[in-house]
């Protein structure tokens, strides 16, 4: 008897706060997916430029830097690299703001892959207060790592 109390007693304790999270959901817009001639010199849309400020290698420090055109009210941007039919494992990263400008940065690192393959998709989420968008932008990293 005691155990039934005690289970409609946190069930009652729990649901305003598992209802809170369910009615203020945030939406998500679909995928974009963004063309990359040249990820050193940057990619993107009129919303958001992403560049490495080196050319990508495997198993090196790569400085990644975004541009948002409208920056207010984003609360975070991660970023993860994954592969087209390859499990690579997790490879996300949370940008940092450099400044109010709408400037964000990460130092990332993409592992080597065990088929030797290079073309990557950077799949970039950018959350705001109502809001979490979805980017996708392709591009390749010298597998070996040298020049």
């Amino acid at each position: 008897m005691y155990k039934r109390y005690l289970i409609i007693f946190a069930l009652l304790i729990t649901l305003p706060f598992i209802g809170k999270f369910y009615w203020a959901k945030q939406e998500t817009e679909v995928l974009k997916i963004l063309p990359c001639a040249d990820i050193t010199r940057g990619c993107g849309n009129d919303f958001l430029d992403v560049h490495f400020e080196e050319s990508p290698k495997v198993m090196q420090p790569l400085h990644l830097n975004l541009h948002l055109s409208d920056a207010e009210n984003i609360k975070n941007i991660h970023i993860d690299f994954v592969m087209k039919n390859m499990e690579m494992g997790l490879n996300r990263y949370l940008l940092i703001p450099s400044n109010q400008r709408g400037e964000w940065q990460a130092v990332v690192t993409l592992p080597v892959c065990s088929q030797g393959r290079s073309h990557w998709n950077m799949m970039i989420e950018i959350e705001s207060a109502d809001i979490v968008q979805h980017f996708q932008i392709p591009f390749s990293a010298n597998p070996s790592g040298a020049d």
